[in-house]
């Protein structure tokens, strides 16, 4: 037990903490190496898991993702729930972000017609521009153009057999957070002003993962509760606090990394914020890796 807890120490510790020492950070990477690999249904080689997704659901997958088309927050509510369901009834593991990003934005979506925010532009404006990365990097894979690095690992690992889905949903909340957060909240023109609405944003999406983890495991028969509330020492942190305890503190240590980084693209060299990026999501895609290796995921 204590083997697997020493590992889960540092990923929790690193998720949490690892923008704290340097305040900066990257998402786009190369255009070099950014090709992501698709398989046509019946084609795929032995050892890859593609689900069972047929070329008209491909092929409005593909019109669904498409970002030089998206509208609005509402736009993209209706492109991110369709592309869930597509990717759900094809039982096609690369859609695992696809069903918690449809929870997610729903909630953001509600939030902000309810008035939870002082900058409701601004964040109508965070829900739309943060749905077109995903999308845009989608649609790169379903058309085998562009794709982040970042992106480019999650969906390669989602069609290998051989990696655990923990491990698998673990890398893209990662690559939404730490990579495409912060480069969405420079893009937008993030101001210190707007830093509580953000705060609230996420304790507001801190909501619906109880939801998450009934929904991953439905349509996906994956059990993330241990991914979600920080293994072994959520358990333990919770039973002291109150249940959650240990998700919240996960979670929003991220997002707050993702807002330092923000400003820091505000500040400094991009080439330098982009470095600190690479490293940090590095470092978390390797220890879910180790974590998975060894059966804690």
């Amino acid at each position: 037990m204590m083997r697997k807890i020493q590992p889960v120490l540092a990923i929790l510790i690193t998720m949490a903490f690892i923008g704290c020492a340097q305040p900066l950070e990257t998402p786009i990477t190369d255009r070099g190496e950014t090709k992501s690999t698709t398989f046509s249904p019946g084609e795929e080689p032995a050892g890859v898991c593609v689900g069972k997704i047929g070329l008209e659901a491909q092929s409005e997958a593909i019109e669904l993702s498409n970002p030089n088309t998206l509208v609005d927050e509402y736009d993209a509510q209706r492109r991110v729930n369709r592309i869930a369901e597509i990717f759900r009834e094809a039982e096609d593991p690369r859609g695992l972000f696809a069903t918690v990003y449809r929870l997610i934005t729903n909630r953001a979506v509600e939030s902000v017609d309810a008035g939870d925010y002082e900058h409701p532009t601004w964040a109508r404006s965070l829900i739309t521009e943060f749905a077109r990365r995903y999308l845009a990097n989608l649609y790169g894979h379903l058309t085998d153009g562009d794709v982040t690095g970042q992106w480019k690992r999650y969906y390669n690992i989602a069609q290998n057999c051989d990696v655990g889905r923990g491990r698998t949903l673990g890398v893209a909340i990662a690559v939404h957070l730490m990579v495409d957060l912060p480069k969405t909240l420079y893009l937008i023109d993030s101001q210190p002003e707007q830093r509580e609405d953000f705060v609230v944003f996420g304790d507001i999406l801190l909501e619906i993962f109880p939801q998450l983890i009934i929904d991953i495991g439905r349509d996906y028969n994956t059990d993330v509760t241990d991914l979600l509330r920080g293994f072994f020492l959520g358990d333990w942190v919770d039973r002291f606090t109150r249940e959650g305890t240990m998700t919240a503190f996960i979670y929003q240590g991220v997002r707050l990394k993702a807002w330092r980084d923000g400003q820091n693209y505000r500040r400094f060299p991009r080439p330098v914020v982009e470095l600190e990026v690479r490293l940090a999501w590095g470092a978390a895609d390797a220890l879910l890796a180790h974590l998975d290796a060894v059966d804690v995921l």
